[in-house]
């Protein structure tokens, strides 16, 4: 089926069934001429995600559905989080009613503290608690991982050790790496955090899923010999790039943060493991990239 005939058959626009495309949600064959031949099951996906769009359900947590083993559970946890949100919106309605009324400040610091604790999943409650740097970059790097609230006593005190480990790391950034970071909040000002997530998170899975045919796609032979010469350390690039690494080596970014949101996300532990796998591979096929990282 053409594009024409699909777009018609699903109720979809041309650009949303390319946009779908490149999310890698269908694969259409394409012939001689260059048209793309949508089977019975680009159908069939298309149909499903335009449903789940419908519902209100984003690109990050269509694909978590996609992906599912058990697609009913999936939605179901989808439900419970927009429940959640749904009580979240509530409770910040009351409040603002309650405060119109009085302008009682003690009660509504009470009335958002049990919300804190009820309703915010782990991504808002970490950027809210660090609304600057650390608030864009956990949001960029990490919020796929972050969409759950806080459900066990070891995730509680997994999440005080996080918190703790970024107010005192703090102290630790260099004066370069802090106007770095400035710059990338005001660049992030104007990026569409969902679409930079999905299109780093699409990135992600396709190394991770079969790594040796991600790597034939790259010229990684040049990337590694450009990221270890000479002049790419004396360049700004190389430079922010040491001064990275050294701050996450002395803040305890690999021993304290990264172990801690292990144990706060399940899903971020499974993409370790995942990840792990696939950089295994990567550094047995090309042991070289292991100085670029500081990995042997």
């Amino acid at each position: 089926m053409l594009i024409r005939e699909v777009c018609r058959v699903c109720d979809l626009t041309k650009k949303a069934v390319e946009y779908y495309e490149q999310q890698g949600f269908i694969r259409p064959r394409v012939l001689g001429n260059g048209y793309r031949d949508y089977a019975d099951t680009e159908i069939a996906a298309l149909k499903e995600i335009s449903v789940l769009r419908k519902c209100g359900i984003g690109i990050a947590d269509i694909r978590v559905i996609l992906d599912s083993k058990d697609k009913t559970v999936a939605l179901a946890r989808y439900k419970r989080l927009n429940g959640l949100k749904m009580q979240k919106l509530k409770a910040v309605q009351d409040c603002i009613d309650a405060l119109i009324k009085s302008y009682d400040i003690e009660d509504g610091f009470c009335r958002l503290r049990r919300l804190d604790e009820e309703c915010l999943t782990v991504q808002e409650k970490l950027v809210l608690a660090f609304p600057g740097n650390y608030g864009l970059y956990l949001s960029l790097h990490f919020g796929r991982f972050l969409r759950e609230p806080i459900k066990t006593k070891e995730q509680r005190a997994a999440y005080g050790k996080i918190v703790d480990y970024l107010d005192n790391a703090a102290a630790l950034i260099p004066d370069e790496l802090a106007a770095f970071m400035e710059q990338a909040i005001q660049l992030g000002e104007n990026v569409d955090i969902e679409k930079y997530e999905d299109a780093m998170n699409l990135l992600m899975e396709d190394a991770i899923r079969d790594p040796d045919a991600y790597f034939r796609n790259l010229k990684v032979e040049e990337y590694i010999a450009l990221r270890t010469s000479e002049e790419f350390k004396r360049s700004p690039q190389g430079k922010m790039a040491e001064l990275i690494m050294q701050f996450q080596k002395n803040s305890g970014y690999h021993d304290v943060f990264i172990p801690n949101l292990i144990i706060l996300s399940p899903a971020y532990k499974a993409y370790c493991e995942r990840l792990e796998a696939a950089n295994a591979v990567f550094l047995e096929k090309y042991p070289q990239a292991g100085d670029i990282y500081g990995v042997k």
